[in-house]
């Protein structure tokens, strides 16, 4: 069961792969997913959820010509 209580810090492996396995399942909204990781250090302090969700788009690779 994923916990409610957010306030650790650093996540370790199983529990990022746990959020974002809840997120995949629709359990957890995206913003909410960015919030737990950045809380947990899995990202950059200081950056926001619309910044992160940006770089995705960003760095998304092209889908190949059919």
């Amino acid at each position: 069961m994923l916990k409610t209580a957010y306030s650790t810090r650093g996540l370790t492996a199983n529990e990022i792969v746990a959020i974002v396995r809840a997120w995949q399942s629709g359990a957890l909204s995206r913003d909410s997913m960015l919030d737990i990781l950045g809380r947990g250090e899995a990202l950059p302090e200081g950056r926001t959820n619309e910044e992160e969700v940006r770089l995705i788009a960003f760095r998304k690779p092209e889908p190949a010509p059919v």
